[in-house]
């Protein structure tokens, strides 16, 4: 039977009716965001260098105090947008090494856990005969 992935994990309690709108507008607004503050924050450096080299004082410099902050909050919307893929992608690679150790652990770890079993079994049953026999 082929389950989808909305029925398997229950995603109408856990998200609101808004959420896959608002995730679409941070994948892109982020991106967005991202670049126009990188072209900004690019703009003045290059008015810095400019100015470095004898062309006057920057005229762009003011640029940077506008698009630092535009990168920073372009990566953060593009985080928070792409997380649930990222976490998918990462999950997918994990699982599997986590179900190879529970595994390995299970099988390598039995004579241990048997041979502690077998010795608590006779430490109860000697505590028993010794209690009787007051």
């Amino acid at each position: 039977m082929l389950t989808t992935r909305s029925s398997f994990m229950n995603e109408d309690r856990l998200q609101s009716p808004g959420h896959s709108r608002f995730r679409t507008a941070m994948q892109v607004g982020g991106p967005v965001i991202l670049v126009s503050g990188l072209l900004l924050t690019g703009i003045a450096f290059g008015s810095f260098l400019l100015a470095m080299g004898g062309q006057g004082p920057p005229r762009f410099f003011w640029c940077a105090f506008l698009g630092m902050p535009m990168v920073f909050v372009g990566g953060v919307l593009s985080m928070f947008g792409y997380i649930g893929t990222v976490q998918r992608y990462l999950v997918g690679e994990s699982a599997p090494v986590a179900k190879d150790v529970v595994n390995y652990m299970g099988e390598n770890t039995q004579p241990g856990l048997k041979a502690m079993g077998k010795a608590v079994a006779e430490g109860v049953m000697e505590a028993q005969k010794g209690s009787g026999r007051r």
